[in-house]
């Protein structure tokens, strides 16, 4: 028999063993447990995605709206063609398909380095997606995916802007509202079929995407076409480096067009208007004058010497055009005298000149809710006197032709600066709408009877001056010509090479649209009054014609209704034929020699109504002209005072 001892040795190494089991059974439980429970998710998507694979899905993108509703981009449908190129077994005959529709030679390296997925072709047009249907390859699958199109083609491209393949806008408002357009992306799940072999999305998204909202702008389709298609027609006629346009809504700041093409007259992708500066030339003597105006040293009779077209300041020489010995302050802006206009500024001194250029926008951004927006650039004060003479004729300064459209729009409005912009509405898909930009004062950068004074200069501009090429018989236009010569590569200016621009608006006795055309480098001529001045006015008579053109503006602009005095009759104007006879009848509404209609009209447009009608203005109440006298038709003098009783748009309106 076995000692005590013994058994209770062998006892004590069975219960070793069993402690011992106890632990690698609890540790392997344990273990278990642990994959089965905690990571169990894990190893769910490890296993998954040797079976499967997640790609994202396109949100679709907004649709862009001109004013009137009418689509300037959307998204449609189309098919993206894909392949899993591990499962290719002749991957040569594969790529040489591929290759005879698609172009691309390489793509038997695109296989190795995408052995998983790989997107053959995306947003394939209906020919591509023809012939990728009917190549024959086995392997090749197809899903849906948004592509961005464009209506009207290139028009207004470097405004609208575009998108990247994945829909991210790169330019232009497509990329400004990027986070409003964009949406949401969802996620598909691409996966096996049954023996193993092809790949397929499945029907239903993993993650749902959201699309985006759509936008409305204030481009007018109508508009950007007609000034496109002057623009490209007179680089063709003038051999232009390129031609720019912008115009906006006076009483608003809505930039109704904004328009940029190449020496071809094919649209150009930069936006020149907003994007580039330039030295404005002659159109920016307004500054000058609306500053030796509010001065109270100068009215518009006030006679200078302008020292028979050749002027010394410091060492450098001054030249006009055209030998003059005495000009008023009014026919300093008419017949373009930079004499004049220095001599209006050396009078004022640098410190009035540099603060009328900083109130009225420049050398600074106007905020316009587009991408790149240039600055303009001036010197900081401490100008000598030639830097000072040649501000006033808008050499020696960097403006964009946004910013010069925006004064000149500002003297139209009777003296007030508005913020530009583009945005108008943010549609959602349950339709609900939101304002993007609300109209936006930024200040009086002028009193509003010097903006009236400076507007009948414009218009003499037109009727006598140096842009007689601009003037209308269909529809009154005021404004300024600017020839700006270009810097050589030597320094100094280049009198071969100039920048011919035309600043205006129209009509000019109740203006409604302000504009600004500019052509670089024109061959036939380097003078604003004879290449940009006629395109101005064709562009200004072609969109009058159309029929509520401008009465919806007047609309929009708070103007309850379209009340215009025909123009007076000047010495030397041009016969108005019959068919511009005609179209006033349908834009003027008051017979010649009688009272204007205030009725309707704000304080500020009656004021320039009655200004450029030949009387004054006595006003009784704010807001909006409800009552008049005399009565609206009745004949009276020239000068006499107009009563005008005003009252808040509510309290008329209960009335």
């Amino acid at each position: 028999m076995m000692s005590d001892r013994v058994i209770g040795k062998f006892e004590s190494k069975v219960l070793l063993l069993k402690i011992a089991f106890a632990i690698i059974f609890i540790v392997f439980v344990g273990r278990l447990i642990w994959l089965q429970v905690f990571q169990r998710q894990q190893f769910l998507e490890a296993a998954l995605n040797q079976q499967n694979m997640t790609i994202e899905i396109q949100a679709k993108r907004g649709t862009i709206y001109d004013r009137y509703n009418r689509v300037l981009a959307q998204d449609i449908d189309s098919y993206s063609y894909y392949c899993v190129p591990r499962k290719i077994t002749d991957k040569v005959g594969f790529a040489r398909t591929l290759s005879s529709i698609l172009g691309d030679k390489d793509w038997l390296n695109k296989f190795a380095n995408h052995p998983k997925f790989l997107w053959v072709a995306r947003k394939t047009t209906p020919e591509i997606q023809a012939k990728l249907d009917n190549c024959g390859l086995d392997t090749l699958y197809r899903t849906i995916e948004p592509r961005r199109v464009y209506p009207w083609g290139d028009l207004a491209l470097s405004l609208i802007g575009r998108v990247d393949i994945d829909n991210i806008g790169l330019s232009g408002l497509e990329k400004y509202y990027q986070k409003e357009l964009c949406g949401q992306n969802g996620k598909l799940l691409l996966t096996r079929d049954a023996r193993g072999r092809s790949y397929q999305f499945l029907e239903k998204p993993v993650v749902q995407p959201v699309n985006g909202a759509s936008i409305v702008i204030s481009i007018d389709l109508d508009l950007q076409q007609i000034v496109e298609q002057e623009l490209a027609a007179a680089i063709e006629e003038n051999n232009a480096k390129y031609g720019l346009a912008i115009f906006e809504n006076v009483a608003t700041g809505e930039i109704l067009a904004c328009a940029s093409l190449d020496s071809t007259g094919a649209p150009d992708r930069r936006n020149r208007p907003i994007c580039d500066q330039y030295e404005p030339g002659s159109t920016f003597k307004v500054i000058a004058v609306g500053a030796a105006l509010e001065s109270g040293l100068f009215n518009p009779a006030t006679i200078v010497f302008v020292e028979n077209g050749k002027y010394r300041v410091d060492d450098r020489i001054i030249r006009d055009d055209h030998s003059y010995s005495n000009l008023s302050v009014e026919d300093i802006v008419v017949y373009s005298s930079n004499i004049g206009a220095a001599k209006l500024g050396l009078k004022l001194g640098d410190k009035l000149i540099y603060k009328m250029i900083k109130q009225s926008g420049f050398s600074m951004p106007l905020g316009i809710d587009f991408p790149g927006e240039a600055s303009g650039s001036i010197d900081k004060l401490g100008w000598r006197q030639h830097y000072l003479a040649n501000v006033c004729f808008g050499h020696g300064i960097a403006a964009t032709p946004l910013q010069m459209m925006a004064l000149y729009g500002a003297i139209a409005s009777g003296g007030q600066l508005y913020r530009p912009y583009f945005g108008k509405e943010v549609i959602y898909d349950d339709g609900h709408r939101e304002p993007l930009n609300h109209v936006q004062p930024i200040r009086n950068i002028m009193l509003p009877e010097t903006a009236l004074t400076i507007s009948r200069f414009l218009r003499e501009v037109v009727v006598r001056g140096t842009a007689t090429k601009a003037d209308s018989a269909a529809v009154t236009i005021a404004g300024k010509t600017g020839t700006a010569l270009k810097i050589s590569e030597n320094g100094g200016y280049d009198h071969g090479k100039s920048r011919a621009s035309f600043i205006g608006y129209f009509p000019a006795n109740m203006p409604q649209v302000a504009g600004i055309v500019i052509f670089d480098e024109p061959k036939k001529s380097k003078y604003g009054g004879e290449v940009s001045a006629p395109v101005f006015r064709a562009i200004a008579e072609r969109y009058s014609m159309i029929p509520t053109k401008l009465s919806s503006l007047y609309q929009s602009g708070g103007i309850i209704e379209n009340r215009v005095l025909p123009p007076k009759n000047q010495p030397g104007r041009k016969p108005i034929n019959d068919f511009a006879a005609k179209a006033q009848t349908v834009a003027y509404t008051v017979e010649q020699g009688g009272v204007p209609d205030f009725k309707g009209l704000t304080i500020r447009r009656a004021l320039m109504l009655a200004r450029n009608s030949g009387y004054e203005c006595d006003f009784e109440g704010s807001g909006i002209v409800i009552e008049q006298f005399p009565a609206p038709g009745e004949l009276a003098q020239p000068g006499i005072t107009i009563k005008l009783r005003c009252a808040s748009s509510e309290l008329s309106s209960s009335k």
